[in-house]
């Protein structure tokens, strides 16, 4: 009976995900992953990695970052699953989820397929250097959040 009903949340997952436009609408020539080191991962896998992950990570006030985002292929189901297992709302879930990437489009895909949510262009790694087509406000989250000393009390 549980087993039955994780199967189907992690089915349910995996259709909210892909239907929100996995890949679309972005660029991904290989040109473009040569100079950007981009790989997107499929649904099918970031589902597999989520299922042998501790579920109690992602509960309420759980802070989810990925420093890397892309579109989101990974903090979408993080959303679905806040959502579908721990019965937040999507509102809720959004606050807990955090995503940067370093490539515009990406930021504005990812914003778009989750719904909203603290999606940032910047560079992690480098988060006081200010890239081209990121916003002055970006800018400020990013020192605010990953400038020296500020991510581990972050994460706290």
């Amino acid at each position: 009976m549980i087993l039955n009903l994780l199967k189907n949340m992690w089915t349910k997952i995996k259709q909210l995900t892909n239907q929100h436009g996995y890949m679309s609408g972005v660029d991904r020539m290989s040109v473009r992953v040569k100079k950007t080191g981009e790989i997107f991962t499929p649904t099918e896998l970031v589902i597999k990695i989520l299922q042998k992950m501790d579920i109690e990570k992602f509960a309420t006030g759980k802070t989810i970052i990925d420093s890397a985002c892309g579109d989101g292929q990974f903090l979408v189901p993080v959303k679905w699953l806040k959502v579908l297992h721990f019965g937040m709302t999507e509102e809720d879930a959004l606050k807990d989820i955090y995503g940067v990437d370093i490539m515009r489009d990406n930021v504005d895909l990812c914003k778009k397929r989750l719904g909203g949510g603290n999606i940032f262009m910047g560079n992690t790694l480098e988060p006081n250097i200010k890239l081209k087509e990121q916003t002055e406000y970006e800018h400020k989250k990013m020192i605010e959040l990953f400038g020296k000393g500020n991510f581990e009390e972050f994460i706290k």
